[in-house]
């Protein structure tokens, strides 16, 4: 019998096939594509809710939708797209198995070409949910036929981009932390000094009128050619830098600078002004780790970080004191400090406790740490030595501010009631977010997605005031209800900002002055900082008592359980002898 020809594989992608077949396996990539979609379509119906109930009034706010549409969904694309393509080399570099792909019959092509298609074929899912919002914008009229075509083109052009900029960070770096962080600045940098780069620039400009539709194709094959570079690129890097160590880049930066001072000591004799404290562990090895070999553990690093976040805002606060500034614009420069020092100390909380355990992992030391003769909820306290010492550097900046403002506005008769407040909730929401990025580094294998996932946590809890008053302007409804106000309070993001407009409120109405402000619900700012403390210490009775089962250790039930094979052994009967 004849045999068959042998199959032409030349045209075959198996590491294609791998990562769709993968992807498709995960619950994951359909809960995200759903989120995305009803997100989508939510924020449309908020927004345009009014406009449909108009009637006839909808008719012409086709552009101003597809507008909408365009924006969102470019700026989800810039945010999104690295969170879940930044990993795909780098993760096979942190399990070590980018070796075994490399000594495959696949070429360093091969490998990034089909590892570009692996994450670019599902993404462009996403933009495909938003085809039928942008056929109910064109169906209202306003938006041209050249427009819509144009903008979806421009919209998969990004998808492109965005994947193939990815993929050059994920092959030159060592881990998905550097890599994401490596594709954001280089991102922002290029949107501020090259805009035109990216395809919303061109949407921008044939929505003006300043490009014609006609030269879109030419448009396309200028933004194409910067994926070429991204590819070729990575390409190029990819068995160049399959090998490279992880590096902690905040680390290196604070190495680098204590060679410059060790330098620049041999003036001063060796004067050491900052100490690390004991050189060896003693009987807490592994709070010793965090705290003398971590970046934002040791003593010294978190004292530099202290300088640069206290010397500016002392400066200011200086200048503000003694300037002759109206007040009012004085504290409205300090509460934009407080606002952005709230998110400085929310990112480095969220990372850095999100990272504790999930970069154990991801490193292959849990093993290693579980292997200790130390209990789960002992392991969990001392790994969290290092964020304590970070929440309390961070902690300075804050308590310098309030006392700031209550100098400033002496005499004010809840002065006291709103620094004990304030001194509280940034303790209290501190420790919030410590325990709440905790439970979820305990639960989540990688370090990326942990980040990933606590940062999509806050941002949508933080956005819950937002969504909620612009949907109650939208839907027509005129005036908000002091019974919804006052329960919005109670949410972290409208408490501070209670606490901040309670300095600006010197005036209780009178009949001669009935637009006075209010002061702030202090009863309820009050049940706030309750509900979150109570919060806090759920969170963490959750983590410490669990802490043994979250961490993959051997219960002790289970343990017990357990027959003892030795003594199995002993107790089994002995076989009867045979006759002869």
């Amino acid at each position: 019998m004849k045999k068959n020809p042998r199959p032409n594989r030349r045209f075959e992608l198996p590491l294609l096939a791998k990562e769709l077949n993968e992807q498709s396996s995960r619950a994951r990539t359909y809960v995200l594509r759903f989120l995305y979609g009803l997100s989508v379509l939510a924020a449309t119906i908020v927004l345009f809710a009014r406009s449909f109930t108009a009637g006839s009034g909808a008719l012409g706010q086709g552009e101003a939708m597809f507008d909408w549409l365009t924006r969102f969904q470019f700026w989800a694309l810039y945010l999104f797209v690295p969170a879940v393509t930044c990993g795909c080399l780098t993760m096979e570099k942190e399990r070590n198995t980018l070796a075994i792909l490399l000594i495959t019959t696949l070429r360093p092509w091969q490998i990034i070409v089909q590892k570009f298609l692996g994450r670019f074929v599902p993404i462009v899912g996403y933009v495909f949910l938003s085809l039928p919002l942008m056929a109910v914008a064109y169906s209202l009229g306003g938006l041209t036929s050249g427009t819509l075509w144009g903008g979806s083109a421009l919209l998969l052009i990004t998808v492109a981009q965005t994947t193939a900029l990815a993929v050059c960070c994920s092959a030159y770096f060592a881990t998905t932390v550097e890599a994401l962080l490596a594709n954001f600045v280089i991102f922002f940098l290029s949107r501020l000094i090259l805009p035109f780069c990216w395809g919303e620039f061109w949407l921008e400009q044939v929505q003006r009128q300043q490009v014609t539709i006609e030269a879109l194709p030419y448009v396309a094959l200028f933004l194409l050619s910067f994926v070429a570079i991204f590819l070729m690129l990575a390409i190029r890097n990819l068995e160049r830098r399959a090998f490279i160590p992880p590096k902690n880049l905040l680390l290196e930066s604070f190495k680098w600078l204590d060679r410059r001072f060790n330098n620049l000591n041999r003036v001063t004799g060796g004067v050491v002004l900052v100490k690390d404290g004991e050189p060896l562990p003693g009987d807490r090895p592994i709070a010793w780790r965090e705290t003398a070999k971590k970046s934002l553990g040791t003593f010294r690093y978190l004292f530099r970080v202290l300088m640069g976040l206290e010397m500016p805002l002392v400066f200011v606060l200086y200048m503000l004191g003694t300037g002759e500034t109206a007040g009012g614009t004085q504290i409205v420069v300090v509460t934009f400090y407080l606002y952005g020092l709230w998110l400085l100390a929310a990112l480095m909380t969220v990372i850095h406790s999100a990272s504790l355990i999930s970069s154990e992992r991801t490193r292959q030391t849990l093993d290693v740490l579980l292997a200790t003769p130390l209990s789960g909820e002992e392991l969990l306290l001392e790994k969290q030595d290092g964020v304590r010492r970070l929440f309390r550097v961070l902690l300075i900046p804050f308590v310098t501010i309030f006392l700031f403002q209550s100098w400033w506005f002496q005499g004010y008769p809840f002065m006291l009631l709103y620094l004990g407040m304030s001194i509280a909730s940034a303790t209290i929401f501190m420790r919030l977010l410590t325990w709440v990025s905790l439970a979820i580094g305990l639960k989540v294998k990688s370090q990326i997605r942990a980040v990933l996932i606590i940062s999509g946590v806050v941002a949508a809890w933080l956005a819950i005031p937002i969504v909620i008053r612009r949907s109650w302007g939208a839907l027509g409804n005129s005036g908000f209800p002091l019974w919804l106000d006052g329960i919005l309070s109670m949410h972290p993001t409208e408490l501070i900002r209670e606490l901040e407009r309670g300095l600006r409120v010197l005036r209780i109405p009178t009949p001669d002055r009935p637009n006075a402000e209010q002061p702030p619900l202090w009863a309820m700012l009050g049940v706030s900082l309750m509900a979150h403390l109570v919060a806090t210490l759920l969170f963490r009775r959750y983590c410490l008592t669990n802490a043994d089962r979250l961490l993959g250790r051997l219960g002790q039930e289970e343990s017990d359980d357990t027959p003892d094979r030795a003594n199995v052994a002993v107790e089994a009967p002995l076989p009867e002898p045979q006759p002869a």
